[in-house]
């Protein structure tokens, strides 16, 4: 989501960005959390155990490049104390550098503790994307492709329920690609806030309606009467629908009257790293509550 402009732009738009970085961040936050036992690494199928009483802290990346301007972000932090859970000390110092298949190579810019943004790329779908994060002398490294974007075809906003329990649900729709394969993830923004809990997760694909009208509702709150509401339809690659459909599994292990058993989402890091880094194209509308 960023393209680099002057320094004195991308720190402006800083906490922007901080804030839609954050609907990742948050739902890293929880399955890091749960999840220090068993770290599965999707790309080489390493599992490594860790001893929970004496557990060290776990680096964590959390990237993301899109097609849209002033957005492209890392946020790298490390996991607090298993038994002391809610602590995760932000990473400083690190060097982050992003490059595609074309050879562009963007070195990202701190521009807060931890937070790490571009200052020249702007994501192009159907190109490679390679992250290298150098941290205490040693390197992570994921890549991913960003794929084609799908245009957002409306966004319904309708009444719902009765007496106390009554409000609104928003609806999305949108073609699916004739190409099978597609995976999506959907986001709102009320009044430009991000609806980022980890119970907000919208994930969908094209397994059993390829080619086809996708009908999605949103898993958000009620949005308050008069706000402006922005749909957003993320395309993902499979890893990153893959990472985020386990963090919902995470989050419902967490709810006492699951029979879910926790599991570590997967990561496309090699290095070691918790976390995930994803290319990414964006598509957004906005409607208004009634």
């Amino acid at each position: 989501m960023a393209d680099g402009y002057l320094q004195s732009l991308i720190i402006s738009n800083s906490f922007k960005m901080k804030r839609e970085m954050n609907m990742f961040g948050n739902w890293m936050k929880l399955a890091a959390m749960l999840v220090m036992g068993v770290l599965v690494t999707s790309a080489c199928e390493k599992i490594i155990k860790v001893d929970l009483s004496t557990a060290n802290s776990q680096l964590v990346i959390e990237g993301y490049v899109t097609d849209q301007p002033l957005a492209d972000t890392v946020i790298i932090t490390k996991t607090g104390s298993y038994f002391t859970p809610g602590n995760y000390p932000r990473v400083n110092g690190a060097t982050v550098v992003v490059s595609d298949n074309t050879g562009v190579v963007d070195t990202f810019l701190q521009i807060d503790s931890g937070v790490y943004v571009t200052q020249h790329l702007t994501g192009v779908p159907g190109r490679t994307y390679t992250m290298k994060t150098f941290v205490g002398g040693k390197e992570y490294d994921a890549v991913s492709t960003m794929p084609q974007p799908v245009a957002l075809d409306s966004v319904q906003i309708y009444l719902v329920g009765s007496g106390s329990d009554t409000g609104y649900h928003i609806r999305a729709y949108f073609i699916d690609p004739p190409a099978t394969g597609n995976y999506y993830m959907l986001q709102a923004y009320y009044n430009g806030v991000l609806q980022d809990s980890a119970n907000n997760i919208t994930l969908d694909n094209d397994e059993y309606t390829n080619g086809q009208i996708q009908d999605v509702r949103l898993r958000v709150p009620y949005p308050p009467t008069g706000d402006s509401v922005k749909v957003s339809l993320i395309c993902l690659d499979y890893n990153t629908y893959n990472y985020f459909n386990v963090v919902k599994s995470i989050t419902a292990a967490a709810n006492p009257v699951s029979t879910a058993v926790p599991q570590n989402p997967p990561t496309n890091f090699l290095g070691g790293a918790l976390g995930y880094f994803s290319a990414q194209s964006v598509r957004s509308k906005t409607s208004y509550v009634p």
